[in-house]
């Protein structure tokens, strides 16, 4: 078994639902990924940067109750910890808004050395922001060279699409250093307006990632290799689905880091995606952003 990484921000999550305040939950898309991943048994660390005060004392706290590694953090004395106020609409969709007071010097750390086996997590705004591209182009080529496996998600929101055109390049460039990118149709229909499901998943192809695209209640979309498929998703009445793209991408890393298929082994890779679907749904069933740890007691476990 590798271990797991994930590269990522770090905020707080302060959850609404009819204009009141619902929960409050550590969260950040490699985060997330990660607390599932260590509830699941996995050895995990979090590369990321955290605020050293209060809110940024009590994340680290969470992470290590949780078993997450904290060996590569970025903790700044200048500035405060992100806070994300999400707003719940009447289907428990979240639209977001994001309160940052960054130093002027972000992400002050190289990264672990990787081994062949270790799985790397990226995405979201973090992996495109132009303030943080010195620093985290530098970790993904050393990750690759060194042999870990990557898997990227734009997970790119619609605040911003009116820099797309500075984006787009930077969002395929890590497409490049991806092995396998996964998103949602809703982030494609932002990267690339007017593509269809197939489209896209060539226009991946074209950067030799594999793809998968999920489409909510459609299902998951895939192109591995040469071959296209396609698994169904599982019908529920959602509490919150903040979580669960990254959920999602910790189903995935959980059951490549146990399978390792090849390319061509379309039941491996569909039984790697049906896992990834229950972890994504487990979580859309509660205001958490993780896994249950009900859920993980269920798992197989990795024998230390």
């Amino acid at each position: 078994m590798g271990r797991i990484f994930g590269l990522g921000e770090t905020v707080l999550d302060i959850i609404f639902k009819d204009n009141r305040p619902v929960a409050s939950r550590p969260g950040g898309s490699a985060f997330n990924a990660l607390v599932s991943l260590a509830r699941a048994g996995e050895e995990v660390a979090l590369i990321s940067e955290i605020g050293l005060e209060e809110v940024g004392d009590q994340i680290v706290e969470f992470l290590r109750e949780n078993g997450v590694g904290t060996s590569w953090l970025h903790r700044f004395s200048t500035g405060k910890t992100p806070v994300a106020l999400a707003f719940l609409d009447e289907d428990n969709n979240a639209s977001y808004q994001v309160y940052k007071d960054f130093p002027d010097e972000r992400f002050q750390i190289s990264g672990p050395d990787f081994l062949p086996g270790d799985i790397l997590l990226f995405g979201s705004f973090f992996a495109v922001n132009p303030v943080l591209r010195k620093q985290v182009v530098p970790l993904l080529q050393k990750a690759r060279k060194q042999g870990a496996f990557l898997i990227y998600d734009p997970n790119f929101r619609k605040n911003h699409l009116s820099n797309i055109d500075v984006y787009r390049p930077l969002i395929e460039e890590n497409f490049s250093l991806a092995h396998l990118v996964r998103g949602s149709d809703e982030d494609f229909e932002n990267i690339y307006p007017g593509l269809d499901t197939d489209k896209v998943l060539q226009k991946i192809r074209e950067f030799d990632a594999m793809g998968l695209i999920t489409a909510n209640r459609d299902g998951v979309y895939g192109l591995v290799g040469e071959q296209y498929f396609h698994v169904a998703a599982r019908t529920i009445k959602p509490v919150s689905t903040i979580g669960a793209g990254d959920n999602f991408n910790a189903g995935l890393a959980y059951g490549l880091n146990r399978q390792k298929p090849a390319e061509g082994d379309m039941d491996r890779w569909k039984n790697i995606v049906e896992n990834a679907i229950e972890f994504s749904t487990n979580v859309c069933l509660s205001f958490d952003n993780y896994i249950s740890r009900e859920f993980a007691a269920t798992l197989p476990r990795n024998k230390k």
